[in-house]
């Protein structure tokens, strides 16, 4: 059954956790060139109560505004490489058409199920975002592939991320990231930046889907603006960093955070 309204509340208390979480989680958003949208997640579903299937629309719209503050801030600060176009706008087309398959399987599946696929996937986010920085980006970069192998490989790429992206209410970029550095050979600056452009019609496609299915309500809405709100203005700050900030601990910390609130979500359901 769809929730409705009156199963969503917005009390000051809430307002302010919603715009506080924004703030810091928009900041890690704009650091690392990622939406966010993994670590609102526990915060949308057990700090603000909001039902699983208006979570999921509700952090589109909050990422969708994250990366898109993020990018124009990285574009403003020369970030932007036109190298990566073909690849991004190849990335970019299938993974609008992944990301509104993703939120029509969501109408087809029981909640139960996809809240078990939503724990395994988390899981996987926070154990990669741990080891990430044990890894390190690769010390010889791949060599760069030829012309169809490319753009093949990003719209393969794409497609499977936008599907994750429509499914859950992610950017997708803590997948999308690693691929563009290990896969396409680009380093961690151009690969946020990259991911960053890719996510922006990638959620789009998922949220209209989601609205079209009626699960964007007035007050979900309220409650994305709000977390909005503090999540760019966090992601402005956090992208003004993006050369200076050593991110290897706070990754650490978030993988183990993002874990520890997934078993939570396990153990309570």
């Amino acid at each position: 059954m769809e929730p409705t309204d009156e199963e969503i509340r917005l009390t000051p208390l809430g307002a302010f956790a919603a715009f506080s979480f924004g703030l810091l989680l928009g900041w890690v958003a704009g650091l690392i060139g990622v939406g966010g949208g993994e670590f609102r997640i526990p915060v949308l579903l057990y700090v603000l109560k909001l039902p699983l299937f208006r979570m999921i629309p509700v952090n589109l719209l909050v990422g969708l505004l994250t990366v898109t503050v993020s990018f124009l801030k990285r574009f403003q600060m020369g970030l932007w490489s036109a190298d990566w176009l073909g690849v991004s706008l190849a990335m970019a087309i299938s993974s609008v058409i992944g990301a509104y398959k993703g939120a029509v399987l969501t109408g087809r599946i029981p909640e139960r199920p996809v809240k078990t696929m939503l724990a395994a996937m988390l899981i996987v986010v926070g154990l990669k975002i741990m080891l990430e920085p044990l890894a390190g980006p690769p010390t010889t970069p791949p060599p760069r592939l030829g012309f169809v192998e490319e753009l093949s490989l990003a719209l393969l790429v794409g497609l499977g991320i936008g599907m994750v992206s429509g499914m859950f209410g992610v950017a997708g970029g803590e997948f999308r990231i690693p691929a563009l550095m290990y896969v396409f050979g680009l380093n961690v600056v151009d690969a946020g930046s990259v991911s960053l452009l890719v996510s922006m019609p990638t959620i789009a496609s998922g949220l209209v889907k989601h609205y079209n299915m009626s699960r964007v309500n007035r007050k979900a809405v309220l409650i994305a603006i709000t977390m909005g709100l503090g999540s760019t203005l966090g992601s402005i700050a956090g992208a003004a960093f993006v050369e200076e900030m050593e991110e290897g601990l706070l990754k650490m910390v978030l993988g183990v955070v993002l874990i520890l609130a997934t078993v939570r979500m396990v153990i309570k359901h």
